[in-house]
């Protein structure tokens, strides 16, 4: 008897913890899909990275924006590559569903070269938030937000473009990988740091951040 009543126990212990885990996962996908941003990716394409590594990033910028309700009135999803000098890949009134831009970051295009990351914030800063490149007008209060990611040391200064950026509103989360420089990532990244700034120690770990990155850009509050 005792053991019946121990295993009913257990069984309802079990079910309980699977419901409110179940409701947790699903409380946070909702989250995700209720906060739109204006959300730029702006990514290192230096030679240090390399093209079998950049495919890795292009499947996790592709992953990373299922989180999302892409839509022209949502989130909407702009890329910016750099090496020497940076380019827009895609602007933020250019695709208009989830489909579109997953398939638009499989073709984002390598380039190589050196690791100019100041200019490419200061590039995002006054060339893809704004509303001739799709940005939305402040009036409407979407977040902007971008994420940058690199592999090394860049071979400018990041911190006065970072603090403009700032003061135009963006906030910047920085993801490094190997060699990238934690206090040059700190720098880069929007208060508070812990929640911004990302270390990783190679390509083949930058997966098991997307989570906690994802738990960062599902809160509507920071």
């Amino acid at each position: 008897m005792k053991f019946r009543f121990g295993l009913r126990i257990s069984l309802i212990l079990t079910i309980l913890a699977l419901t409110l885990y179940g409701g947790g996962v699903e409380g946070q996908r909702a989250g995700c899909k209720n906060v739109h941003y204006d959300l730029v990716f702006i990514l290192d394409t230096s030679s240090s990275v390399g093209k079998g590594n950049f495919e890795k990033i292009r499947q996790w910028v592709a992953n990373l924006v299922e989180s999302f309700d892409v839509g022209a009135e949502k989130t909407r999803v702009a890329v910016v590559r750099y090496s020497d000098r940076p380019t827009t890949e895609f602007n933020l009134g250019r695709y208009k569903t989830l489909e579109e831009v997953k398939r638009a970051a499989g073709n984002i295009r390598y380039l190589g070269g050196n690791t100019k990351t100041g200019d490419a914030i200061s590039f995002t800063t006054k060339n893809i938030f704004t509303e001739r490149a799709g940005a939305r007008p402040a009036a409407k209060g979407i977040q902007k937000v971008a994420i940058l990611l690199t592999d090394g040391r860049s071979q400018d200064f990041v911190l006065e473009p970072s603090i403009a950026a700032a003061a135009a509103g963006i906030r910047l989360f920085a993801v490094g990988i190997g060699e990238a420089l934690r206090e040059e990532l700190e720098e880069i990244a929007a208060e508070p740091k812990s929640a911004h700034a990302f270390h990783v120690t190679d390509f083949d770990a930058i997966d098991k951040i997307r989570g906690r990155l994802r738990r960062r850009l599902c809160e509507s509050e920071y």
